[in-house]
């Protein structure tokens, strides 16, 4: 290489070196309001949406925000100042990573965990940044400074942060409020209840919705309901059809969502100045940086800046829009008296909580996952599975429809009719809480042939087994056309069956109710096992678990193996039995359950409306046990169904918050030797 053209890329080097000096700050800053701006348009959509991509784009968003906005205020606290220098940053540019640092109003933390983690690191943060922009302050301060936009973004950034900090904080002792076991206490003020009955329909419901959740702060409190909560939160589901009783539980876990990761909650008049201050801010920031910014700054800078004021009042005016129209802001528009006088005259609340309660809070859609189908799946990559959050084993998505909500709303009151909680007989609430499909069977008459699948065997095992028998049924049915495939309990039970092995895979902790985690892996392995040997009965060759389980089956194959179980029972149930390496799969005892319900001299609609009564059972179990962390935990990924179930059986007073089975033997101990001592009349 000659001399010219080392001088050359020397040169372009130093170019490029200059560029990057010059624009790194202010791409970094275009980066962060980018950054807000995606978080408080898409942060919203976790609470019903659940998009593949939303979960990995937001986490890595939500990591990204404050790492951008930290990095840039370290890059501002080493710039010089220089009023002779056109190219000087705007001294505003440190406040408003403040109020990017303050965070956007529709995702203040991704998770659960993020909130136990974050809300002490936050007020140390706070002091450390607040710091750290007064020192940029004070470094890039000239007699150019724009005095009138300087100081009112300050308030803005520290307003916003502080507000950030005091939710987290908030949503921490939501999330670990005293853990008392057994207390009573009081949570829904008898004033509140009735002046509630006075209300117009739309906005009673929502009241409805919220008496109920001021119940679930108590639940998740681990407290128990007093009497009066219990018959107040009855009465208020009981009388309700099934797809009014689960729009109710939606709502309710709608507000304890926002409790958990939204800004946006009750209204109150300190919030009404805050965001007006907020608001008015941003809007004097924007007007005077308009009339002052001329012949001070750059025409590249003023650009920026004009873009990174007017990304503030878009993201302030955003937030007071999503406020004003959520929940909440009804609740407020009701309550107010001057509010509520303004709107009702000109006959508008009415509609606008009509609207409102159109609007998605979940999902309103089950994750299925089929244990057969899945063999012909490509095996999802490890590296996606570890180090990106999400649901990966997911075959499709099925709604909860009409039809769905109505097959269980009618079982959990037939539960309910079967215990009085006025008796106080905590040893049979929990009897029909483990209950998952027995009583189901004894009402159908088949318990004697069918009760090994639900009694004295784990709920994993017997999850699994009436998982396949339900595959085995369907198939065989659909082969030979003998239903039609839009009756109500055949595709009920169905996606059921698919839902709860979709848990089982995805969100394993809302069904670890024992120690089963190799169960879901034993018989999978099992049924490749089988699958694999089918096709290489005649090649000696051993096959290690990892490259096993990393085979995909085609779609005919699996058919085959199922269709030859159903035409020759006896020889693939021996086969399947010497393939069982003493692992604990529930292949077989699934093909056995499966093969049997197709022996049954039942017509179709009895066998299946039987098998969706089990899969009910089975769901109101899991939810019932599943722990109320994990419930919450669902709420940011959409929702699942099992928490409005669970919710649904403890607003009817069927809580999983029942005393242990110990401590229910001891004051039903208790209550007798009392009767004995002082008599029936105690």
């Amino acid at each position: 290489m000659d001399a010219s053209s080392k001088i050359n890329l020397s040169h372009l080097s130093q170019d490029i070196v200059d560029l990057w000096t010059e624009w790194q700050i202010r791409s970094l800053m275009l980066l962060s309001l980018f950054l807000q701006i995606f978080l408080s348009i898409f942060g919203r959509l976790r609470k019903f949406s659940t998009a593949r991509w939303l979960g990995p784009s937001l986490w890595l968003a939500y990591l990204s925000a404050d790492w951008v906005a930290t990095f840039s205020l370290g890059i501002l606290a080493r710039s010089e100042a220089d009023s002779r220098n056109r190219n000087l940053i705007p001294v505003f540019w440190a406040p408003i990573l403040l109020v990017h640092l303050g965070g956007p109003g529709t995702i203040t933390a991704y998770s659960v965990d993020r909130v136990n983690k974050l809300f002490l690191s936050r007020l140390l943060q706070l002091v450390t940044q607040v710091g750290v922009a007064c020192y940029v302050l004070f470094r890039l301060w000239s007699k150019n400074a724009i005095t009138s936009v300087v100081i009112p973004i300050l308030i803005l950034g520290i307003i916003k942060y502080g507000e950030r900090i005091w939710v987290l904080m908030r949503s921490h002792e939501d999330h670990n409020g005293s853990q008392q076991p057994g207390s009573k206490v009081s949570c829904i003020p008898s004033a509140e209840f009735l002046i509630n009955n006075n209300r117009i329909p739309e906005v009673r419901f929502l009241h409805d919705a919220y008496l109920l959740f001021q119940a679930l702060q108590t639940l998740l409190k681990n407290f128990d309901l007093v009497t009066f909560d219990q018959r107040i939160t009855y009465d208020l589901v009981s009388v309700k059809n099934a797809e009014e009783a689960f729009q109710l539980i939606e709502v309710e876990l709608g507000f304890k969502y926002d409790r958990l990761y939204y800004k946006a909650t009750m209204i109150s008049s300190l919030r009404i100045i805050l965001r007006s201050i907020t608001f008015l801010s941003s809007i004097f920031a924007l007007v005077s940086f308009s009339t002052k910014s001329n012949g001070v700054y750059s025409r590249n800078d003023r650009i920026i800046s004009y873009v990174l004021l007017i990304g503030v009042v878009f993201l302030e005016s955003h937030s007071i829009i999503v406020h004003l129209l959520s929940d909440w802001g009804m609740i407020w528009l009701s309550k107010s008296k001057i509010a509520y006088a303004i709107v009702s005259r000109i006959n508008y609340l009415s509609s606008l909580v009509s609207f409102r309660m159109k609007s998605k809070r979940w999902s309103a859609s089950m994750g299925q996952h089929n244990l057969i189908s899945a063999q012909s799946n490509k095996p999802v990559n490890k590296i996606l599975k570890k180090y990106f959050p999400g649901k990966w084993n997911v075959d499709s998505r099925e709604k909860v429809d009409k039809e769905l909500k109505e097959l269980i709303f009618k079982q959990v009151l037939n539960k309910r009719s079967r215990y009085d909680p006025s008796t106080n007989d905590f040893i049979a609430l929990e009897n029909l809480l483990e209950e998952r499909g027995l009583e189901v069977l004894r009402s159908k008459h088949c318990f004697d042939g069918f009760e090994w699948t639900v009694a004295g065997v784990e709920f994993i095992h017997s999850l699994l087994t009436w998982h396949i028998a339900t595959h085995v049924c369907y198939f065989n049915d659909t082969r030979k056309n003998t239903f039609d495939k839009t009756r109500n309990c055949v595709m009920s039970s169905r996606s059921l069956s698919n839902y709860m092995l979709y848990l089982l895979v995805n969100c394993p902790n809302m069904l670890a109710t024992e120690p089963s985690e190799t169960r879901h892996a034993d018989t999978r392995i099992h049924l490749r096992r089988l699958l694999f040997w089918k096709t290489h009965k005649d090649v000696k060759c051993n096959i290690t678990l990892d490259a096993l389980d990393a085979l995909s089956f085609p779609k005919a194959q699996v058919k085959a193996f199922f269709y030859e179980l159903l035409e020759s029972p006896s020889t693939m149930l021996k086969e399947i039995k010497e393939q069982d390496e003493g692992e604990m799969s529930a292949l077989l005892d699934g093909c056995m359950l499966g093969v049997s319900l197709q022996s049954l001299e039942w017509s179709n609609a009895k066998k299946w409306e039987m098998i969706s009564e089990v899969w009910v059972d089975m769901l109101m179990y899991a939810a019932s046990h599943c722990r109320w962390k994990e419930h919450v935990h669902a709420l940011s990924q959409g929702g699942e169904l099992l928490t409005h179930v669970c919710l649904l059986m403890a607003h009817l007073g069927l809580s999983k918050q029942c005393r242990p089975g110990i401590i229910s033997k001891q004051l039903a101990d208790r209550s007798k030797r009392l009767i004995d001592i002082v008599g029936p009349n105690v």
